[in-house]
């Protein structure tokens, strides 16, 4: 029997305990096999998974990828985009980095208690770790306090003996959690920043153009400093790698749940350890990998994850203005220079569809009294994904008019009350492209 029929059928059974280690590095193969888990393992049981992902970014179920995201950074550097399934924040994952998932029944579930379990791991190698008061795990960066007794007991895991405070001393976040809750299942999964080698680049990743210009309905994400959890001490030597880490956490989940290590499949430290898994009365545990792909609904839930639609087309509704607005008045920093001076922009979208949009130009840069309408009717009702650039639909025939203006106004400029001049508009309107393909990640 495969791997594959194997691990679906191991799943389903009243085994009380699993746990399993993927080799696979594809975001998302190793998602779908967590919403595998979490949809028929046994609703009694307690399942721990780890895996580690190549360069990604992973949007929480009810975000905004235009607004977390530096989609020009990340196609520029080959990283893929894309949405999980739970709530809570985007995140960046890379080989530096282990993701935990633990599923159990909602009786059992508690933000803190993985949290915690992940925290006594992390201890291992790094022992500034603890749980904040948002559950995430933070590194504190001080120095060992000196009193002996402001040290908190070992055992407590939302206290360290390190000082921290503000500024530079301000903790470091090194996992952050989401969850996601059902009648039957309860899930908790979160990310550890061991070694990271784009430690310094992710708040790049994460920094969207948009940002100050686009409000959105759903969930915002938190920004944190972060940190690896191989910086600062170690009670490790510098060689510990993301595999001893996976192993911590694995120890600390057979030991809250008193299970017997000999009874796990050999859960090698080597990347290229045998896949496989072992079935005992109390737990089945092994390692998996993309053989996996061979169980219909992980193969279905990965095309799903993988689809442009699944990702841009579950956003919650959202405004993109360049101007403040009824629904969006915060003050807005100065538009580029190269930007028309007189234009000011208004869309709306939901779903990823474009449901109003306005644009309108004064013909004297430093008068917006006047504002000329473009036409932007072939915008209306169109996927953001399908449009490979604005001006495809704003310059010429295809804004529905001359140069996208309405037909009344088209080609003309007024430069003083009562005189007219033609003007570039092409230019103009190309402008105003430009910066909605930046805005919109088409640049």
């Amino acid at each position: 029997m495969s791997v594959a029929a194997r691990f679906s059928r191991a799943v389903t059974a009243p085994v009380k305990h699993h746990v399993y280690v993927s080799r696979s590095q594809d975001v998302a193969t190793n998602l779908s096999i967590e919403h595998y888990l979490f949809q028929k393992s046994h609703p009694d049981s307690t399942v721990l998974f780890l895996y580690v992902n190549r360069p990604c970014i992973v949007l929480g179920r009810n975000q905004n990828p235009w607004l977390e995201v530096n989609h020009s950074l990340a196609k520029h550097d080959k990283i893929k985009v894309i949405r999980r399934r739970s709530g809570g924040g985007t995140v960046f994952h890379d080989l530096g980095n282990v993701n935990f998932s633990v599923i159990c029944p909602p009786p059992a579930f508690h933000r803190d208690k993985y949290a915690e379990m992940v925290v006594r791991a992390i201890r291992k190698l790094n022992p500034r770790a603890r749980v904040n008061e948002r559950h995430d795990i933070v590194l504190d960066p001080g120095e060992l306090l000196p009193d002996a007794r402001d040290h908190p007991d070992p055992e407590d895991t939302h206290r360290t003996a390190f000082a921290f405070g503000d500024g530079p001393l301000a903790p470091r976040k090194v996992s952050g959690s989401a969850y996601k809750l059902s009648r039957l299942r309860a899930l908790h999964h979160g990310t550890c920043l061991f070694n990271s080698p784009n430690i310094g680049r992710i708040s790049e990743y994460l920094r969207s153009p948009a940002r100050p210009f686009l409000k959105a309905r759903g969930v915002e994400s938190v920004r944190s400093p972060i940190t690896n959890i191989s910086s600062g001490h170690q009670s490790e030597s510098p060689s510990s790698t993301i595999q001893s880490l996976q192993r911590h956490i694995i120890e600390t989940f057979i030991n809250k749940h008193n299970l017997d290590s000999k009874n796990l499949f050999p859960l090698s430290e080597s990347p290229s350890a045998t896949v496989g898994l072992t079935e005992h009365e109390h737990c089945t545990s092994g390692i998996i990998d993309d053989t996996l792909l061979e169980i219909p609904a992980i193969a279905a839930g990965r095309e799903e994850l993988e689809s442009p639609d699944y990702l841009y087309n579950q956003t919650p509704q959202f405004i993109l203005s360049t101007h403040p607005c009824e629904e969006d008045d915060r003050p807005r920093p100065p538009l580029p220079e190269w930007f028309p001076a007189s234009t000011q922009i208004h869309l709306k979208a939901k779903s990823g569809l474009i449901t109003s949009t306005r644009i309108t130009s004064s013909t004297i840069s430093t008068q917006k009294q006047q504002q000329h309408p473009f036409n932007t009717a072939s915008l209306l009702g169109r996927k953001i994904t399908e449009i490979a650039t604005f001006a495809d639909f704003l310059v010429g025939e295809g804004g529905g008019g001359k140069n996208g203006f309405d037909a009344e106004h088209r080609g003309k400029v007024v430069v003083e009350e009562g005189e007219e001049e033609e003007e570039g508009k092409e230019d103009e309107i190309r402008r105003v492209s430009t910066w909605l393909d930046m805005m919109l990640g088409k640049k």
